[in-house]
């Protein structure tokens, strides 16, 4: 048996998901549905998205706080039906690309490293029209 790295592309549009974009004085505020993504009623997720960091809260079946800000690390519990994870968050890249409107693109780039061994590359891509 060979060890081989691969890559994996996702792309997830919510378009009819109940989305909600408010404006605070310091970010802006996106809550969106996922239920029918993760199957499970009531889960949500709510993007806080500053100038210099973004915060992403994951409500539901599947729970987590991640916190993206260039050349940060961050700690986290995810939470699952199948158990709790260490998940720590090192983000690479961030660049918040919002207008005054909150219409734009945001995108990150961070390592995810499972329970302090494993790590896998991520890249987060968010628009938002």
């Amino acid at each position: 048996m060979e060890n081989v790295k691969i890559r994996i592309n996702t792309i997830q549009t919510v378009d009819e998901a109940g989305n909600e974009l408010e404006k605070l004085d310091d970010c802006f505020i996106i809550d969106y549905d996922e239920s029918e993504i993760t199957e499970h009623e009531g889960s949500r997720t709510r993007l806080k998205i500053y100038k210099d960091k973004m915060i992403m809260t994951k409500v539901g079946i599947y729970s987590s706080k991640m916190e993206f800000e260039q050349g940060f690390k961050c700690e986290n519990l995810y939470s699952t039906p199948y158990g709790n994870f260490d998940l720590d968050f090192i983000t690479i890249a961030y660049n918040n690309n919002l207008d005054e409107k909150g219409r734009g693109n945001v995108y990150v780039e961070y390592t995810v490293i499972f329970a302090n061994s494993d790590e896998s590359n991520n890249k987060l891509n968010i628009d938002i029209f």
